[in-house]
């Protein structure tokens, strides 16, 4: 075995503040391995040559953990986010129309309206962030944008935040009937809508999805649920993780605050260095399709690189001063959405709904701050806290 440094993601004190640890281990190889031996990928060059060439390919989260049939293997064979070409170049080929620039900027007065919906729901001196604010802007858009009845927006809430238990790292049997449960129900209701959608279409996302066409090509019916799902899923869960994560930094940050509350044109910047600065995604599974050599490393056909999007976006090689805020800080590539054929379809979205979201948060409520130091949830791959409380005067 090589003597790479070693990366514990089991103890509860690398989750309380990972950096320190990240940055030892950076500062010998840009590889590292779990306790369990596995390869990580910690430098932002090692990241982004494994997400980006062709002989890595997706890994298979269910079957190494003997899940090979039933409802969520299922699920997981249809997402786009666990597919491989030829299957996954298809795939976004038919979506990839309906979240270019000018159709997410066209949904700016949207997000707008709703921002202001929610920050008027705001009541009494404390308020939680998470439950209140970044739980429901996403889910609202993206309901918006499906045209979804606003109440079954929780419903939705709730299931998509369910699908994010397989990227676990333990699934016990409780976790798994719920991540059933969830898909069972989100498939029979996707479902309906889509009939719905037939019946009567519309200008929103999901009659596009529906009538999407490329060389002839359509999507399925198995398809256009699993497309649904994996957009509710991809543009609520870590969009909301952004948008708790950001209200916390620029709060914890009196500078870079104020920067931003005189200088709200700074909103991109403040979006880009606060999914640099604590990046809402771990990171991402590939697996090699052949033997070959990763920075001096023998990686061999079907192993597995996890990339540490923590480690890549704080790499000094690639950032100066890579552990300072700073919402001046000229952009560049980040990890936080990915890289390659897989980078985030909705990363355009997301950034959207942060640069609405944040200056106009901190312009209603110019006296806001942190009521407690929020807590980090351990071992969760989606990066949140329980509750962000704050005071509002």
């Amino acid at each position: 075995m090589d003597e790479l440094p070693v990366v514990d993601l089991t103890d509860p004190a690398f989750w309380s503040d990972p950096y320190p640890v990240l940055a030892e281990a950076l500062g010998q190889h840009p590889l590292g391995r779990g306790v369990d031996g596995g390869l990580i990928a910690l430098s932002f060059d090692a990241a982004e040559m494994v997400l980006r060439d062709p002989r890595f390919l997706t890994t298979d989260l269910l079957a190494p953990r003997g899940i090979t049939e039933g409802p969520i293997a299922e699920w997981w064979g249809q997402v786009m986010f666990s597919a491989n070409p030829p299957v996954h170049t298809r795939l976004r080929r038919l979506v990839s129309r309906a979240f270019t620039p000018r159709a997410v900027e066209s949904l700016r007065p949207r997000v707008v309206g709703i921002t202001e919906e929610l920050l008027d729901d705001f009541h009494g001196d404390t308020v939680d962030l998470v439950a209140g604010f970044a739980h429901d802007l996403p889910i609202r858009v993206m309901g918006a944008m499906l045209e979804v009845p606003a109440g079954d927006h929780r419903h939705f809430a709730t299931w998509t935040a369910d699908l994010g238990l397989v990227f676990s790292s333990v699934h016990t049997p409780e976790l798994l009937s719920r991540l059933e449960s969830a898909i069972t129900g989100l498939n029979g209701y996707v479902a309906e809508l889509i009939a719905d959608r037939r019946r009567q279409p519309g200008d929103d996302l999901l009659s596009k999805l529906i009538a999407a066409e490329a060389d002839g090509d359509v999507l399925t019916e198995p398809e256009l649920i699993a497309m649904v799902e994996n957009l509710l899923f991809a543009g609520h869960d870590t969009t909301r993780s952004m948008l708790m994560i950001g209200a916390a930094l620029l709060l914890s940050h009196p500078e870079q605050r104020a920067l931003l509350s005189g200088n709200p044109d700074l909103a991109a910047q403040a979006v880009d260095e606060i999914l640099r600065f604590e990046a809402p995604v771990l990171g991402s599974g590939r697996d090699a399709a052949e033997p070959l050599n990763l920075f001096g490393v023998s990686v061999e056909a079907g192993e597995t690189v996890t990339t540490m999007s923590l480690a890549a976006n704080r790499d000094p090689a690639a950032f100066e001063n890579p552990d300072r805020f700073d919402i001046l800080r000229p952009g560049g590539k980040l990890m936080s959405f990915g890289q390659g054929i897989h980078y985030c379809l909705g990363a355009a979205l997301a950034r959207l709904e942060g640069q609405v979201a944040f200056p106009m948060l901190l312009e209603r409520y110019p006296r806001m701050g942190l009521a407690v130091e929020p807590t980090w949830v351990p071992y969760a791959s989606i990066r949140r806290f329980e509750e962000l409380l704050v005071t509002t005067t």
